[in-house]
């Protein structure tokens, strides 16, 4: 069943056109990545369906409901999450903290005992400050303030960056972990080879227009295209 459903979306910053009639669909339980070179228009497109961003045109379906023109807080009420690439974590305040101002505007927000079994590190540095957190760990509270809140689909901008192999690992047994545990999840990743093995399926943009949709391994076994459109990236 599809839990998000894109038909020809165009999404313009002022005058410039971004986003030419991308369609899309996100399956319930499935991780989905979003592939491209620098500038295609993954992060717009994210922000796009989160409502950060207004479509001027088409129309996106979350979990049966036209959210094309709701505002962005009213999408995260319904279960979409957006954790953004710059992470947003409030330095001044510990991890906790952080977690019980995400958990204060959801409807049924997760338990904190289910939050730390599934990231034991934050667990460990609960009553850490923001900034005193590592990249990899400032990346886990972002992403598991997305899930206090319950979300049913989570986005993630570039969630790998800058962050040690090790680390990058662990996030992408996380966000497997979720996905089987009921969450859906849309990656947009530089980081190629993590991106397609941790996604079922992927989309390929350029310069804001889909030009490659399917398995995972459907895309690596056309090494041209991945050539073409991804270069060294791939």
């Amino acid at each position: 069943m599809s839990l998000l459903e894109v038909d020809g979306i165009n999404t313009f910053y002022g005058d410039s056109h971004i986003l030419f009639d991308v369609s899309l669909e996100v399956k319930e339980n499935e991780v989905v990545a979003l592939l491209g070179r620098n500038g295609a228009g993954k992060s717009t497109l994210l922000k796009t369906l989160a409502g950060a961003l207004t479509a001027r045109s088409g129309n996106i379906t979350f979990s049966g409901t036209p959210i094309q023109k709701m505002p962005a807080h009213l999408i995260a009420r319904l279960g979409l999450q957006l954790v953004p690439e710059e992470r947003r974590v409030f330095g001044g305040i510990t991890v906790h903290e952080n977690l019980k101002l995400a958990a204060m505007t959801a409807k049924k927000p997760l338990s904190f005992s289910e939050i730390y079994r599934t990231f034991p590190r934050l667990d460990e540095r609960r009553g850490n400050k923001g900034r005193e957190l590592s990249g990899g760990e400032q990346q886990m509270v972002a992403i598991a303030r997305a899930m206090i809140r319950d979300a049913q689909l989570i986005l993630l901008d570039e969630p790998f960056e800058g962050l040690a192999p090790l680390i990058v690992r662990d996030l992408m047994n996380i966000c497997q972990d979720l996905a089987r545990q009921g969450r859906t999840i849309v990656v947009v990743e530089q980081n190629v080879a993590a991106a397609l093995s941790m996604a079922d399926r992927c989309y390929l943009l350029n310069t804001g227009h889909i030009v490659f949709g399917g398995a995972s391994e459907e895309l690596q076994s056309k090494p041209e295209i991945m050539n073409r459109y991804l270069g060294a990236a791939a």
